[in-house]
Formats: C-alpha cells, structure tokens, sequence
C-alpha cells in the first residue's frame, strides 16, 4: 500500500469530485473548476464513460493530460457502463482492454472495477493493476434497489477476496430502512475488513450517507463542483463543510 491509499483509509472520508466533460475544452474548465475549488475536494475521478466518441489513443492521451494538469491530486480513473448507470456501450472484451491499456499507459492512481461487468476477465484486470501500482476499487452499482443486509455482507466479502483495496457500493433505496442498512453494512466492513468501504444509498432519500462519518463514515464520498454525474450528490464544498463540522 502506498501513501496515497494509507492517506486514503485514514480519517474522516475524503471528497471525490468527477470530471465528465466530452470535449477537450469541457475538460480544461472542469480542470479550471477544480482548481477554484481546491479545498472542497481531495481526489478527482476521470469518468472517461464520456469519452466514447474518441479513438483509443485520443482517449489514453486525454487521461494523462488531465493526470498531468492535476498532479497533486489522486486520480480515480473509471469507465462506466450502461449497466451501471453510466453512458459507457463497450462490450466486455473491450471494457477489459480499455482498463488494462489505461493501467498500464497512464498515470492514475486508482482504477475503479466493476464487479459483476469484470465477469471472468475481473482477476486479469486486477492483476494487471497490482502489478503495475495502482490501487483497485471494485465497485457494483443497482440503480432499482438495495439488496439485503446479508446479500450486501456477501458481496463485500467476494469483492474483498476478488483483490478490491477499496469496496464501493451504490444502491438505490426505496425507503428508509434500505438507507439505515446502507449505513450498517459500511459500519460491518469497516469493523472486517478496515476503513475502505464505500457505501452510498443514492437520491435525495439517500443523501444522508453521502455526509455521514464517524462509525458510519465511508472512506470515500462523491460530490459535484459543476454538475453532478449521480441522483443524490451534494457540492463538494457542501460535503466538506460538513464534515469539518463533524470533526469538531
């Protein structure tokens, strides 16, 4: 583990915001952004799901220039696809080969996985990534509802196994026990397997695990500065402010 992920596992949740844009120049104002913006976040996701229009090297070399103008931030890099929630249409073959390409061509700091679009290629992928530095964030999204406690508790520990260094999981609530559940499966990986759990329950019902630390905090919290990419998030400035607030 490296001092990006001990900084990452420690303390109150750090703030991810996205940067999603689709052209060269959205890029370069949400980079803009974020620099305006820098005390409200602590690491920044590539959502190349939005690159989809562009050839494989265009696509690697966008990467590396947003790693480049965001040095001093980590990097999550992700691709999401339509099966999760996002705009990304490759097929599993070339979902593999686009993540192993970025992990070995660019110069992110976390990949982010998911579990299930992994399939049999998943140990590939996350073998490629340990071999090559970067850190594994398994992630499983269900946009129409939240599985039960115990299925939850199932899932982390399979993700856990599978090799993921960071667990994200991201349901949609259809009412409030579903969002205390949430809340209680992030505190019964933290108390298994350490703080490197993500657990949101998305939507405006759900918004309350987005803000939560202490024993219910995950490590990692997603929020917007331009538009949000998810139902439910708040502004990263918002987030922070929160959890200063819980701090003291």
């Amino acid at each position: 583990m490296n001092i990006k992920d001990i900084e990452i596992c420690e303390g109150l949740p750090k703030v991810v915001v996205s940067i999603s844009g689709t052209s060269l120049c959205d890029i370069q104002k949400e980079i803009a952004q974020v620099h305006d913006n820098i005390d409200a976040l602590d690491i920044v996701e590539i959502r190349s799901d939005a690159f989809d229009n562009m050839s494989r090297s265009e696509h690697l070399q966008l990467v590396n220039e947003v790693c480049r103008e965001l040095s001093g931030l980590p990097i999550i890099y992700t691709y999401r696809t339509s099966h999760e929630g996002g705009s990304g249409s490759k097929s599993y073959a070339e979902y593999k080969d686009l993540l192993m390409d970025v992990i070995t061509k660019c110069d992110i700091d976390i990949v982010d996985i998911e579990f299930v679009t992994g399939g049999k290629v998943l140990s590939d992928i996350v073998d490629c990534a340990g071999e090559n530095g970067k850190t594994v964030l398994l992630s499983h999204h269900n946009f129409k509802e939240t599985p039960r406690l115990e299925e939850m508790q199932k899932m982390l520990y399979n993700m856990h196994s599978a090799g993921g260094e960071i667990l994200k999981l991201a349901f949609r609530p259809n009412d409030a026990d579903d969002v205390v559940n949430m809340l209680k499966i992030v505190k019964i990986g933290k108390e298994a397997i350490g703080n490197k759990v993500i657990g949101i329950s998305m939507g405006e019902l759900g918004k309350m695990t987005r803000l939560a630390g202490g024993d219910f905090g995950s490590c990692l919290t997603y929020g917007y500065i331009t538009d949000n990419s998810a139902p439910g998030q708040v502004h990263a400035s918002k987030i922070k402010d929160a959890l200063k607030a819980y701090e003291i």
